[in-house]
């Protein structure tokens, strides 16, 4: 959401019911009720559709105000506006509202209509002098806009709004506060078909900005997510500049995440206020709490960078879905994927041995498994001096493995592996002593990897 600091008075719909109560009590007599055109909360929930978050910055009194209303006024110092809203006043007023212009922001400025509801500043009420001159300094025609106590308050008022030029990159728009208020969204007030049509074309120019400016939003999030697991989250690329043509999109994300899809998008040209979509998928490597997104760049065509807008989003991240039992298991060790692939690939190499199995024993009988893995070893180390005619003791492993260092057929890695089944494949195939350690699974690991990588450079060779 692009944030909008709205310095109007009030924003929140209870805020202008409580003053509401001041005022009675107060004055001890019904007076009219003030808190519906004070109050901008429907404007407010109608310009979210539009991906714009409208904060309020009180101005009032803050010891009347209470704690938690205080909190939710309140803008992140890490947060920069893109838009103020404001009302006309005094030349303090007109002051931020050019350094907002400059500054690219868009401004909204309300012309009060019924002074006499708004406490404002120190001063208490706006003046005609000091509107006027607050007025003239943005550019408002101080007469066409004047301060007035009339109410308009009924269904045949027509709502009326305009953009005043500027040489600044900013847009700076005026209406009057009543306009906007709760009292022009509710049946019996100003309600009607066409002043919600001006209401809504008004916040559709409020929310294009002259200079290029894309906001991202995610849909179907999710709060919590396993690690390892893939995660898809949609990503909504909304227009909020003018019409644009090919852009380039390149995301970042936390280092705690790997990327399964691309992070640089080609986005087509959009028109203003428009949207496309793209799917992100990742996967969360460690758990904790995390932001999946941390910046987002863009280029135009021309190769001008455009201004991205990206909302913040985390994810608990929560351990795999596994138990210690089950992590025990062999076949959840990816290294075990190796005896998968070398029954395989050994499955359509007549070695003499049944290599279908191999699965089954490394859960069943370790020894076995190890035992059928160097014999297996034999049966390609043999095969591979016989018909190469390559001397060696006929019955004695070792021996026919030196004889393949000594006429260079294989690497020097290659050679070590083969020692490595052989070596640790020989207690499973003869007598150990009483005090040798027992022959575990991790056994069966290195082996296994062992001989797949051997097999790799037999098949880089063609001699399997």
């Amino acid at each position: 959401m692009l944030t909008i600091d709205h310095r109007a008075y009030h924003l929140y719909r209870d805020d202008a019911y409580y003053e509401y109560g001041m005022e009675v009590d107060k004055h001890s007599a019904y007076i009219p009720p003030s808190f519906i055109y004070l109050s901008f909360q429907a404007f407010k929930d109608a310009c979210a559709k539009y991906g714009l978050s409208l904060s309020s910055r009180s101005i009032r009194d803050e010891r009347m105000m209470s704690p938690w209303v205080r909190k939710r006024q309140e803008i992140p110092e890490s947060i920069k506006p893109l838009g103020l809203i404001f009302r006309v006043g005094i030349d303090e007023d007109a002051t931020a509202a050019q350094e907002a212009l400059k500054d690219g922001r868009n401004v909204l400025a309300l012309v009060p209509d019924a002074s006499r509801a708004f406490p404002y500043h120190d001063q208490g009420e706006p003046t005609p002098e000091a509107f006027q001159s607050a007025a003239s300094m943005l550019g408002i025609d101080p007469e066409g806009w004047a301060l007035t106590r009339k109410s308009y308050w009924d269904s045949k008022t027509l709502i009326h709004w305009e953009e005043i030029e500027t040489e600044t990159t900013g847009r700076l728009f005026v209406t009057r506060d009543a306009f906007l208020s709760d009292g022009f969204f509710l049946e019996g007030y100003g309600f009607s078909v066409e002043n919600q049509n001006e209401i809504q074309s008004l916040i559709k120019a409020f929310a294009c900005f002259k200079t290029n400016l894309i906001r991202l939003s995610y849909r179907n999030v999710v709060q919590s997510w396993p690690t390892g697991e893939p995660l898809t989250v949609t990503v909504d690329v909304f227009n909020h500049g003018p019409d644009c043509g090919e852009v380039t999109l390149s995301i970042e994300i936390g280092l705690e995440f790997e990327a399964l899809s691309p992070l640089e998008r080609k986005i087509l040209p959009l028109h203003s206020l428009k949207r496309t979509s793209f799917a992100l998928q990742l996967v969360p490597c460690v758990d904790g709490n995390f932001p999946i997104i941390t910046g987002a760049s863009a280029l135009l065509e021309d190769g001008s960078s455009c201004t991205v807008n990206s909302s913040e989003l985390n994810l608990d991240v929560s351990p795999a879905l596994e138990s210690s039992q089950r992590s025990s298991v062999p076949q959840d060790d990816g290294t075990l994927s190796k005896l998968s692939w070398l029954r395989e690939v050994l499955g359509r190499i007549d070695t003499g041995e049944d290599v279908s199995n191999l699965l089954e024993l490394a859960q069943l009988d370790i020894k076995a498994c190890l035992n059928r893995i160097r014999s297996v070893t034999e049966k390609i180390v043999f095969n591979y001096t016989r018909k190469n005619s390559i001397p060696h003791n006929a019955n004695n492993l070792e021996n026919a493995i030196s004889a393949l260092k000594k006429y260079g057929s294989f690497s020097d890695r290659t050679i070590g592996y083969l020692h490595t089944i052989r070596m640790i494949g020989n207690p499973a195939s003869h007598a150990t002593r009483a005090t040798d350690p027992p022959l575990t699974d991790e056994d069966v690991r290195i082996v296994s990897y062992a001989l797949a990588c051997a097999v790799e450079e037999f098949i880089e060779k063609k001699a399997l």
